[in-house]
């Protein structure tokens, strides 16, 4: 862990200034949640079965902070540089931090960030083992509860800026699954102050944060650290990405031959550069923009066959029920491990965990928070190949090609936005995998949850089920019709 424990070590973007009533108002910052690379127990997520051990550091891993008040209202945003951030450990951060409602409420998103610590405990030191380690997670959980009680006391009002475009994917991301479906959005958000200093700035956009492949071995944000950097060095204050439907998979499309870090830079750098052309010339500007938070929970049913084995292993995210709802206890998830070895788990039998689809609004900018990696074709459809970006939407090597008729028609989820400036963030407030299409999930062997097809079917052995799909998207359509 970076010796930055203290509270003295927080960034605060503002600082002791009063609050009024009439408007909103905002603090930032950001601490260090960087783990020694020296510790033993900590493995690096993200790439095949098992975890790599960090060889030192290359840049910080930070938890970006921003808080915002609208009257009794307070919403905290956290963006932190993680693979992922299970439910579990967000409602430990809501309890610790005091952002838990009814007035309090606190959204969370991981950049989904492939070189930092495993935090999902797929990435031990072995397949199958866990590669958490819990002393920092627990200690990193505290810190950010502790600076975000404190960013609470230090508010100051705030204006908006805001601004929604594309960003042409070419050169920056690539789609590896067919179709082939870039979502070029690219939004941002400042909050500056009356003087017009840059307080925080939100940066949403889609690709994985891996840049950096599995043979790297020093701890780095990728290249959303990067884009941060240049936001912050350029605007002040403090920057937040957050990442958007990566599923698909959407992926960074690299210069073959050239360094990594230095491909991080250049993606990181030119999707900061198009955001602040976009706010420095955005019109869409508020003096009191209004503050709302709605979610919704809902349970989904645990159906890969890989997640069933390691039940015991993965119960630290979530906690387990029944079909019908009812908690399982602890030893349960051995059992139905066990059950699950021998084939004898039957579907009605198989545990449900709860997870949370969430809306933020600040002014003219809606923020659907979805607890997975959806993929681009659940938000903006494209099944006509209007987002291919220039590439085949189908591969015509492909030998198992998806079957576009039966794809879902529109209206898609981004349609039902209905904001000057419409944003999805995935991995937000849990992470449940990938977020498969039902009509292209595709496995042969259910129990072991191999596909072994031709085609790319990749993602469905890291998603937690066909079913998850429709019950998220459902989910997300009914709260954003419920809350026009």
């Amino acid at each position: 862990m970076a010796k930055a424990a203290s509270l003295a070590c927080l960034v605060l973007a503002a600082a002791g200034l009063g609050t009024q009533a009439w408007g909103l108002s905002a603090a930032a910052g950001k601490i260090d949640i960087t783990p020694s690379a020296e510790r033993r127990g900590v493995y690096l997520a993200g790439f095949g079965a098992k975890g790599r051990r960090p060889s030192g550091v290359h840049d910080p891993l930070y938890a970006h902070l921003l808080v915002l008040k609208d009257g009794p209202r307070v919403v905290a945003l956290a963006s932190l540089d993680l693979l992922g951030f299970y439910r579990n450990d967000v409602e430990d951060l809501r309890r610790l931090s005091g952002f838990n409602g009814p007035d309090h409420h606190l959204f969370v998103a991981a950049t989904h960030n492939h070189s930092g610590p495993d935090t999902l405990g797929f990435w031990g030191p072995w397949p199958g083992a866990s590669g958490v380690n819990k002393r920092w997670q627990r200690r990193t959980r505290d810190r950010v509860a502790a600076a975000l009680r404190d960013l609470e006391a230090h508010l100051r009002e705030v204006r908006l800026t805001g601004w929604h475009g594309r960003l042409d994917p070419q050169g920056l991301c690539r789609d590896n699954r067919d179709p082939v479906i870039l979502d070029s959005d690219l939004a941002a958000l400042e909050f500056s102050d009356r003087n017009g200093r840059s307080v925080a700035t939100i940066v949403n956009w889609s690709c994985h944060a891996e840049v950096l492949g599995r043979d790297n071995l020093l701890i780095t944000a990728d290249f959303p650290g990067f884009l941060c950097g240049k936001v912050e060095r350029e605007r002040g204050g403090t920057c937040l990405f957050f990442n958007g439907a990566i599923g698909g998979l959407l992926t960074p499309e690299r210069v073959l031959g050239r360094d990594g870090f230095a491909e991080a830079s250049r993606i990181g750098t030119a999707v900061a550069g198009a955001a602040l052309r976009g706010l420095a010339g955005a019109s869409l500007r508020q003096e009191h923009p209004a503050l709302d938070f709605h979610s919704r929970l809902v349970p989904v049913p645990i159906e890969n066959s890989r997640y069933l084995l390691a039940l015991p292993a993965l119960t630290f995210g979530h906690r387990l029920f029944d079909s019908a709802g009812r908690p399982l206890a602890g030893w349960q998830a051995y059992w139905l491990a066990l059950r699950q070895v021998l084939g004898v788990l039957s579907p009605e039998a198989r545990p449900w965990i709860e997870t949370e689809v969430s809306v933020l609004d600040m002014g003219p900018a809606r923020l659907l928070g979805i607890p997975g990696e959806a993929f681009p074709e659940l938000v903006i459809g494209g099944y006509d190949g209007r987002y291919r970006s220039g590439h085949p939407l189908v591969k015509p090597e492909n030998a198992d090609p998806p079957d576009l008729a039966a794809a879902p028609r529109p209206p898609y989820l981004k349609d039902f936005i209905r904001r000057p400036l419409p944003m999805v963030v995935g991995l937000a407030n849990d992470e449940i995998g990938y977020l498969v299409p039902k009509y292209d999930f595709k496995i042969r062997d259910n129990r072991l949850m191999l596909p072994r097809l031709p085609g790319d079917h990749y993602e469905e052995t890291n998603s937690i089920g066909p079913a998850a799909t429709g019950i998220i998207v459902h989910t997300a359509e009914g709260l954003l019709g419920d809350h026009p």
